[in-house]
């Protein structure tokens, strides 16, 4: 398993093979009987997780950090598994409604966002290319992932139709979250940093190197799939998926050191408030790389 693993790594990071080994073994302990009705742990899956690591930490510690469960499910949703889309369907696209009541968009308009939601994620735009679903890494939360999705998705229909809720380039990341989630703890803590954390993201995005920030902007902007960009830049899309993952990593280091600095705070700290905007940080990056590129 570690060699198939190792094979399907594009980049040659740094891994203890015996580390990796007891990860990748826990890795298939997580995956055991989950989704057994249609999924598996196989050699296919070693080799798509594989595809999905970021490269800025060990390979055995990214690989410990991977949603398994999220990973198994969105990959045969994007191979067209027709339980795995109903699972889907089932669990994660009520995400959606959350995030169009969030925008006050009526019942309608709601069941309109849901459905473009999942023709994007769903549908593959082209023969040969795989649905945007398959582009769920699974560093995150999948909730979180489809629920971002639904935000921008449907602050972007609200703004076509003159009707937005707020100002363009206001990525408002700290108030992204699902309702459910803002008890009085997290209320505090996203007033208390969200004009912090905002500048410190905008700062960290204007600091990526540049093909990585256009990797960005034509991933979260332009909604291009990995197949799309690695046609642009000629490299396949394992390589761009590990360009995504390792901006992210910047962003999230640059965040910790100038929130760290800046405001005197734990690490412990600035990584409960990257928690709470997680959900955020797709519709913040296309709105911080909408302003940048204007």
């Amino acid at each position: 398993m570690v060699s198939i693993f190792i094979g399907a790594l594009s980049d040659d990071p740094s891994f203890d093979r015996a580390a990796l080994e007891i990860a990748l073994a826990d890795v298939v302990a997580r995956g055991k009987d989950v989704h057994s009705g249609f999924a598996k742990i196989d050699a296919d899956f070693i080799r798509y997780c594989a595809a999905r690591l970021p490269g800025h930490y060990s390979a055995e510690e990214e690989v410990a950090r991977l949603n398994v469960q999220d990973l198994l499910l969105t990959k045969y949703c994007a191979e067209g598994n027709a339980t795995a889309i109903a699972v889907f369907e089932r669990d994660f696209l009520s995400l959606v409604d959350a995030a169009g009541r969030k925008l006050r968009m009526t019942d309608e308009q709601c069941g309109e966002l849901k459905q473009a939601v999942r023709f994007k994620l769903l549908v593959s735009s082209k023969e040969g290319v795989a649905p945007k679903i398959g582009n769920f890494a699974g560093t995150g939360s999948l909730r979180s992932w489809v629920y971002a999705t639904g935000l921008r998705t449907g602050l972007n229909e609200l703004r076509r139709i003159g009707r937005a809720p707020v100002p363009a380039g206001d990525e408002q990341l700290l108030v992204a979250m699902p309702d459910k989630n803002d008890d009085q703890e997290l209320q505090y803590m996203k007033e208390l940093y969200r004009s912090s954390f905002n500048q410190a993201f905008r700062d960290a995005v204007a600091a990526l190197p540049s093909r990585l920030a256009n990797v960005l902007r034509h991933y979260y902007l332009d909604e291009m799939t990995l197949e799309e960009i690695g046609s642009l830049y000629r490299v396949h899309k394992t390589t761009v998926m590990r360009w995504v993952n390792r901006a992210h990593a910047e962003l999230e280091g640059n965040i910790k050191s100038t929130m760290v600095s800046n405001l005197n705070m734990k690490t412990s700290e600035v990584e409960s408030v990257l928690r709470l905007i997680q959900s955020g940080i797709q519709l913040g990056l296309a709105s911080v790389l909408a302003v940048k590129s204007d």
